[in-house]
């Protein structure tokens, strides 16, 4: 890693430890269609990959690997935040051999994350760079293999000394390829949300509320500055979205600002409004519409409720529930 993208963790390269381990597990790798991961994928759309095909794939690159059985960790992050599952497999297989090389193996890093940041479980690992690739990556627009590795692997980064990172690439998009997805496309995907969509209908937690309202965000790709909180009471009077004593509530407020954040308010509008709202960013004001049995809010360049000219608020409420 180089001193000049500090603002941005990402993972210190392996040099040495590990290498002769990576290097020896290019050949003979497992014929895409055993695993069930043929399709299309890199692209921005949903991952054809699921937790068993995940789990399948690691376990026969890597036997005695940590992270084989949490291929349900890798999807529901890579979904929470946008990412191809498989990137977050393919980039732990190069940085770590999933978890079995390097210094990662001993403090839960199968990245080399932050570098070198110690983590409680693989899990919180796996979360925590799923999140800051689509806050510190795919938001600004770094969402290839190819965008990522100047500020992920720099070129001539002063810990790099054998210039390993000139490699990430290849290495990362070939395990990529190998389970499915396209090395020169996006890494972000979001699951398609229309008309007839299961994404916007109730479930998981908050009363299925929770990941109707993630699968809005994800539209956008923008940070998540405020989902549930304490506060119960709005700038208005009313009770929030937002509040952990509303049961069968969620919400996301998304940071930006206009007119940047005007196309992706527009996006959210469109998606649960239909096409007559493709513009509706540009003026913004309070959105309620009910789809599936949830009723979903989206506040933009307005004071109803807070200041929403400093974030795009998306709430969601089960219809008929009185918190």
């Amino acid at each position: 890693m180089s001193s000049t993208g500090q603002s941005l963790p990402r993972p210190l390269a392996i040099a040495g430890a590990g290498v002769t381990a990576l290097l020896s597990l290019v050949v003979g790798l497992p014929v895409i269609a055993l695993l069930g991961l043929s399709g299309p994928g890199g692209s921005t759309g949903a991952s054809t990959a699921d937790a068993a095909t995940l789990d399948a794939w690691m376990a026969q690159q890597v036997p005695g690997s940590p992270l084989v059985g949490l291929g349900a960790i890798f999807v529901s992050e890579g979904e929470r935040n946008g990412i191809d599952p498989r990137a977050l497999v393919a980039i732990a297989m190069h940085e770590s051999v999933l978890g079995t090389a390097g210094s990662g193996a001993a403090i839960h890093n199968a990245f080399g994350w932050g570098p070198a940041i110690a983590f409680p479980s693989w899990q919180e690992n796996i979360a925590t760079v799923a999140r800051g690739l689509a806050q510190g990556y795919t938001a600004r627009g770094r969402d290839t293999l190819a965008a990522i590795q100047p500020v992920w692997a720099p070129l001539g980064a002063a810990n790099d000394p054998a210039g390993l990172n000139s490699a990430w690439v290849d290495a990362v998009g070939r395990y990529y390829k190998d389970m499915g997805g396209d090395p020169r496309a996006s890494i972000a995907f979001v699951p398609a949300v229309s008309d007839g969509q299961a994404a916007l209908c109730p479930v998981g937690p908050w009363g299925g509320t929770e990941r109707p309202v993630e699968a809005l965000a994800r539209l956008t790709g923008l940070p998540v500055t405020s989902a549930k909180r304490t506060r119960q009471m709005t700038a208005s009077g009313g009770t929030s979205d937002h509040w952990v004593g509303c049961a069968k509530c969620f919400a996301n407020d998304l940071g930006t600002t206009p007119p940047a954040g005007d196309a992706l308010a527009s996006r959210i509008a469109s998606a649960i409004g239909g096409p007559g709202y493709a513009n509706w960013g540009s003026t913004g004001g309070v959105l309620n519409v009910e789809r599936c049995g949830i009723r979903f809010q989206l506040l933009w360049r307005t004071y109803v409720g807070g200041n929403h000219w400093n974030h795009i608020h998306i709430g969601a409420r089960l219809v008929g529930y009185a918190p």
